[in-house]
């Protein structure tokens, strides 16, 4: 009982997690009534770890070449990483773009994915089984149309990770407040 009741009076308010809940529930909020600068933010920061990714690739170049008889394929990554940034830097529009029918594929993929390993669970329950093909069917249905539909699905990142933040923004609130 003295350890608990010594390391409860050690305890204070959490302002680390409460500052940290506040700034991303700010950026949420910023992210939801500015989502194109919210997407000129993502573009610009993937340019610059694409970028940053293709010099590590170089970096290691001597180490895989010494592994592997293939290790000029980190050179050739290194320069498409490269270019890749570089044309994210230059047209932020082509970025987003690409960004946004990056982000409907991983949805269909992830569709396709649930759809097939959804069989599985008629051994268990038929309802199960149904009610997951039906949710597998729907997320087809809307990573379809986020294909046709980019700038729908731009928007849906961004708000996606607005959502995000401000859950994980009142988590840290609430961590906060229960650290003291």
């Amino acid at each position: 009982m003295d350890n608990f009741s010594s390391s409860k009076e050690h305890r204070g308010f959490d302002w680390a997690a409460f500052i940290s809940g506040i700034l991303m529930v700010i950026a949420a909020i910023l992210l939801i009534r500015h989502p194109g600068v919210g997407l000129r933010a993502f573009v610009l920061i993937f340019a610059i770890l694409s970028i940053v990714q293709g010099f590590v690739w170089f970096a290691v170049y001597s180490h895989f070449r010494d592994l592997m008889s293939y290790g000029w394929v980190t050179i050739l990554a290194g320069i498409l990483d490269i270019i890749v940034g570089i044309l994210f830097l230059y047209s932020y529009d082509v970025a987003g773009l690409a960004l946004a029918y990056l982000f409907a594929i991983w949805f269909f993929v992830d569709s396709i994915a649930g759809m097939v390993l959804a069989w599985h669970l008629r051994k268990f329950s038929t309802f199960y089984f149904v009610f997951d093909l039906i949710l597998d069917i729907l997320s087809l249905l809307i990573s379809i149309a986020l294909m046709f539909n980019p700038a729908l699905s731009a928007l849906t990142l961004v708000m996606l990770i607005a959502v995000w933040l401000i859950i994980f923004g009142i988590d840290q609130i609430v961590v906060a407040f229960a650290h003291r």
